[in-house]
Parts: C-alpha cells; structure tokens; sequence
C-alpha cells in the first residue's frame, strides 16, 4: 500500500528528454520506491530537486518520504516553505498525506496555505469573444492592431478587428512579434495543435502583415524544439525559447522579410530545463529567461555568458510561463504553480537579483490558465483563457472538460 501510494507519485515527476543527471537521479529513486527503501529514495529526491529547485512535483514527494519514514517534523517543514512562498501544496486524499493533515502542528500550514489559495486584485475583462476552441497562447500588439494566436487551430486572429481573421498557419501559434513590414510567429505542430504530425517541426514564420500570406519559414534544428516564445531587437533579429532541448535560439535574418536567414545559432546552458518566456532588454543588451523548473536566468547578448538570477529571499521563481520587462523589473505569469498568479518580480539595479516578488493578481474565477501578454503603458493586457486544462496529454479534448470564451483582461502595474 505504502509503495504503491510512493510509487504513483514519482512516476508524475520522471519526464522524458531531461538531463541525463536527473535521470540517473530519478532512476536510482524509482528503484529505491519498488525497494521500499524510502530513506534512501528522500534523500535521491533532495539531490534532484537542487537541479529543480522550483518543481513542486519533487517537493510533494519529498514531503511523502518523510512521511513514509515517520519523519512527520521534517515533512511539515518542507510543505511549511511552500506556504511561506505564498503557494499551496497539492496533497491528494490517501493515508499518508490524511496522516499529515491530521497532525496538529500541520494546522497552522493548512490555515496559511488555504489563504494562500485566496483571490488577490480586480478583475478588469477589457475584451471577451464567443470564442471557446482557439486554445490561444500568443498575444501581440503594434499600434492598433492586437494579434492573438491559437495552438489548436493554427489560426490568427485580430483581436482588434472583431476577432477577424488574419492568417491560417500549418502548426500551433505559441507567440507572436510585430513589425512594420512583418510578422513573426513561433509555430509548432505539435502537442494540442489539431492537425499534428507524426513529423514535429518547430519554426519561426515570416508573415506579410497586410495579406497575412507566409513568406518564409526558418526551421529550427538540430534536434527535436518546442519553441514557447519569442522576441525580436531592433534588427530583427530574432530569440527564441525551447523547452524540449532546453536551449535559446538566435536567427539573423536576411535583408528583407521573405529572405531566408543568414545565420542560425543554439546557446545552450547546463542549467536550462524547461524555458519557457523570454524578455529583451535590448539598451543593455540582455536577455531575461524563465525557465519553469530551475527559475530565472540572464543572458548576455555581448558575450553569451549566462548567469542564475540570485534569489536571497527564497522568494518562488519557477513556474514562469510569459515574461516581460517593466521598468527595471520583470512580470511574470506564473501558471505553473497553486494557486496561479501574475507577478512583479523586482530587481536590483544590476539585474542580477530578484529582491522581491509581489503579487498583482491570483487565482481569479475568470481565469482558465492565463499565459501569454503584453505590457501596454502602466497596464499589462493578457489572455486569462487559454483553456489548457481543457486538453490532455495527447492535446485531445477531455470529456466534459470546462472551456471560457476568449477572455483578455488587465493588470495595472503602477
């Protein structure tokens, strides 16, 4: 029973296509599981979540080890930090978590972390479509006109036109840049996109912004990507991230829109593992990366050193989904954590730490996972239903599965 109730809960941490360390780490703790050596598999699982640091899969396992070897003192400290980083832990109903709840010094971590859970800020809806099936991800605004992607369908639409159609693409739309003389999109036909194919591709389209017709498509290789965002400087020259072969792409295009690009690059990081939103600092010449299992990165673009965003106040960083530069500060949407929640995270002068992260909006019944936005003055404008939950593991629909209309609301950041 013990090992069973163990066993269910490793095995939604172990993800294909990671490090091999964490591999190794996490084979060695799967086989300590079947032993029922569960000492030794705590252990496995404090040296992996020091690759992971923000994977709250591996904290609620580490807290069941402790549970499993009656170290209940141990297991309530470890679920206490959760809730001291404003967050909830998911402990699903089965004897050994019933065990901890009902210990009497878990009480004051429920009472906090059922605060937690709470709604913070005002729901300002400035858009909303009859519009339930687009899955959107991508958001992007250039004078006017607001552009918002759909990974199901491949379709983009103009926000600003009634919703009308701008272009069809062959692939998942997951961000979208605006130019005077294109559009960029970071398309992939891959996970919930409705047309897959057994042959994935990940690429950045080129895009006439007045006919919406594709001129050029780079692909993005070696190896499988899943590119999640991207931004563009001044030159156009595009970033990209990937969350399948953790990785940053940099594609310098040619000279014109419907030119192939002259050079294609990966910058690669040990650290990386899953990076998801990816901000331009361009007067400093930096990139900010959030990656949602091992927090936040810089990128310097002078010299390609990569350095982790120190976190002196074991404030919560992962679970970044969308990231944008404010002000000397970075917004994050934090759909990778319980309860979900729009961040300001506040950052030295140097931008080599984050000295606080406050909280703008949580947990909103008007949401159905927001992802993606956009900064628009004093005011972040983002999309707070991609319907995500809606859609499994293979991207089919769930029976009965709950979907919002197309919801687009706001956040004041002043």
């Amino acid at each position: 029973m013990r090992c069973a109730i163990a066993l269910a809960f490793l095995l939604s941490t172990v993800t294909p296509a990671v490090a091999r360390p964490y591999d190794e780490i996490m084979a060695e703790a799967r086989d300590a599981f079947v032993a029922e050596d569960f000492a030794k598999a705590a252990n496995l699982l404090d040296e992996a979540q020091i690759e992971r640091p923000y994977s709250l899969y591996l904290t609620r396992n580490r807290v069941l080890t402790r549970i499993l070897t009656d170290r209940m003192e141990e297991a309530i400290a470890i679920a206490a930090d959760v809730a001291d980083r404003g967050l909830v832990l998911e402990t699903p109903a089965n004897e050994a978590f019933d065990r901890m709840r009902a210990e009497p010094a878990f009480a004051p971590v429920a009472a906090r972390m059922e605060e937690n859970a709470k709604p913070v800020g005002e729901a300002h809806v400035i858009m909303e479509f009859d519009e339930a099936r687009l899955l959107p991800e991508a958001m992007s605004k250039s004078g006017g006109r607001l552009l918002v992607g759909s990974v199901r369908t491949g379709e983009i639409r103009d926000a600003s036109n009634a919703l009308a159609s701008f272009a069809s693409i062959d692939g998942g739309v997951f961000d979208i840049e605006q130019r005077r003389n294109a559009v960029y999109a970071a398309v992939n036909n891959q996970l919930a996109y409705e047309n897959k194919s057994d042959d994935a591709f990940a690429a950045i389209l080129v895009i006439d912004p007045k006919s919406g017709a594709v001129l050029n498509r780079h692909l993005l290789t070696p190896g499988p990507a899943l590119i999640g965002d991207i931004e563009i400087d001044r030159k156009n020259r595009l970033y990209a991230s990937d969350s399948l072969t953790p990785r940053l792409f940099e594609v310098t295009p040619g000279k014109n829109p419907g030119d192939g690009a002259t050079r294609i690059r990966t910058i690669e990081d040990p650290r990386f593992v899953n990076p998801q939103g990816i901000a331009l600092d361009e007067k400093k010449k930096r990139l900010f990366i959030a990656d949602y299992l091992a927090g936040l990165f810089v990128l310097d673009l002078k010299t390609d050193a990569v350095a982790q965003i120190a976190n002196p106040t074991g404030a919560h960083l992962g679970g970044v989904d969308g990231l944008y530069l404010y002000k000397g500060d970075l917004i994050g949407i934090q759909n990778g954590t319980s309860p979900q929640r729009i961040v300001r995270i506040k950052l030295d002068k140097t931008g080599a730490t984050a000295l606080a992260v406050d909280v703008i909006q949580q947990a909103l019944p008007e949401w159905n996972e927001p992802t993606h936005g956009i900064v628009d003055g004093d005011a972040f404008h983002y999309i707070a239903t991609s319907n995500w939950p809606a859609y499994d593991d293979e991207g089919n629909l769930r029976e009965g599965a709950r979907l919002e209309p197309l919801r687009i609301m706001s956040a004041p950041l002043n």
